[in-house]
């Protein structure tokens, strides 16, 4: 699987035990188009041709990203960079 957000090979195990942390203390994600605070598990598809594809042939990459559960939107952030530009509407 793809990563969802760049970046994160810095930053710090938030499951390992020696962690604490305390959610009180952080802010609420919300859809970007509508304000909810609820999304669920979607995937993206990137087509490849076998041209710059490393095995040589067609492949199909599946990228998870996580939509709105009110409205469907994905919000810029919950992409990796390069397709931070893209419609992102369901």
């Amino acid at each position: 699987m793809s990563k969802i957000f760049d970046g994160t090979a810095n930053q710090p195990n938030l499951q390992s035990p020696n962690v604490k942390l305390d959610l009180s203390q952080a802010s609420d994600l919300e859809c970007s188009k509508c304000g909810n605070k609820f999304f669920h598990t979607v995937y993206m598809f990137k087509q490849i041709s076998a041209l710059i594809s490393p095995a040589g042939k067609p492949s199909i990459i599946p990228i998870e990203t996580f939509a709105c559960l009110e409205c469907g939107n994905i919000n810029k952030e919950f992409l990796p960079k390069n397709l931070n530009n893209q419609d992102t509407s369901l």
